[in-house]
């Protein structure tokens, strides 16, 4: 019979988050490694990264924190993944500050990114680390969740440990309230007339992305200026996450390396 993992249940699970994946874990065990509760791995994890291992353990031991070596198909188990690259750590929450507590900071460049409605979790982690690779200074979200599932997380490959996270109760008022304190507003569309090539950034930008299917809502896209991304137009449109990444790569290179 296999022996099932030993895990912790007697916490408040809405202030912790099971996470894996190498790099995910790492970028915790760098960043914070106060707020790690339990270490999960397999045999394979401490032959493939012995060094790493050696370290996590020796911290997690020196503070009276539990680990455990197990199988594979128990780690499996644990994490309801196949990809967890043979470790996972029980962390807390990661404290983030509100959208507002991050306004009053004044940035001069600032690039936030709003996301509507995307639910597919490869596609924001794959957002998040593109983000955390351009400097982005935020994403804004109505559930923060989706975000926070180890999925995204460990798509993220550590990124997830330098984006805010920003929760928002309404997004079309979010918008306002940006283009008040002059944020520029940028939507994509293949419909668009303007090019990404000609599109000159202000220092203080956000940038729209809406659902795979259907892209931004009617609502939200005459909300600002909506820019298309050149192509063959062989295809209706870019994955979300790749149209992310070119546009923030755009505003890097025509801000930050200016």
């Amino acid at each position: 019979m296999t022996k099932k993992p030993k895990i912790t249940k007697t916490r408040d699970s809405n202030s912790e988050i099971r996470i894996y994946g190498e790099n995910a874990c790492l970028k915790i065990f760098e960043n914070r490694p106060e707020d790690i509760i339990q270490l999960h791995f397999t045999k394979s994890m401490t032959q493939k990264s012995p060094e790493l291992m050696r370290k996590l353990t020796t911290y997690l031991a020196k503070n009276k924190k539990a680990y455990h070596m197990i199988s594979k198909d128990e780690l499996s188990q644990l994490t309801k993944a196949t990809h967890h690259e043979d470790i996972s750590l029980l962390i807390k929450s990661k404290k983030q500050i509100s959208l507002k507590e991050y306004l009053k900071l004044k940035k001069e460049n600032s690039l936030l990114i709003l996301i509507e409605d995307v639910s597919n979790p490869h596609n924001i982690g794959a957002m998040i680390r593109t983000a955390a690779h351009f400097g982005v200074d935020g994403i804004i979200l109505t559930s923060k969740k989706m975000a926070e599932t180890a999925s995204a997380i460990r798509v993220s490959e550590g990124g997830f440990e330098y984006i805010n996270l920003f929760e928002v109760d309404e997004l079309k008022s979010t918008i306002h309230e940006l283009k008040k304190i002059n944020y520029q507003i940028v939507t994509t569309s293949s419909h668009a007339k303007k090019n990404l090539h000609d599109l000159s950034w202000s220092k203080k930008a956000l940038i729209i992305f809406g659902q795979e299917a259907d892209g931004i809502t009617d609502e939200l896209i005459g909300l600002g200026e909506s820019i298309k991304i050149d192509g063959t137009d062989q295809v209706e449109s870019l994955n979300v996450s790749v149209a992310a990444s070119i546009m923030m790569y755009d505003y890097f290179s025509k801000i930050n390396l200016r």
